[in-house]
């Protein structure tokens, strides 16, 4: 089931992505994981450069281990994250391609 994470960055991400600590163990737990992301990328200002939050496409079964992977990732533990929706996806199309 695809769960779609978007979380806004809280007034410490800035600080907080500065921390390479940090962002390696996300990375790290990211790539551990890699199983369960569909997809995985940081938002960004209009300028494509500055970092103000993330989303995930997770493929798990529950709302609940959407919210489980989202607490475990060192980023979210180390008090990154903002305002965070997780809402269930009906995919529709998919790599140009039509889903059932």
């Amino acid at each position: 089931m695809p769960w779609l994470i978007v979380s806004n960055d809280n007034e410490n991400g800035p600080k907080i992505r500065a921390d390479q600590a940090v962002m390696d163990a996300h990375w790290q737990y990211e790539l551990a994981n890699r199983d369960k992301i569909l997809v995985a990328g940081s938002l960004r200002e209009d300028d494509g450069v500055t970092k103000n939050g993330s989303v995930l496409l997770l493929n798990v079964a529950t709302r609940t281990d959407a919210e489980a992977f989202f607490a475990n990732d060192p980023a979210t533990q180390a008090g990154m994250r903002g305002a965070t929706e997780i809402r269930w996806l009906n995919v529709a199309i998919l790599d140009s391609e039509e889903q059932p």
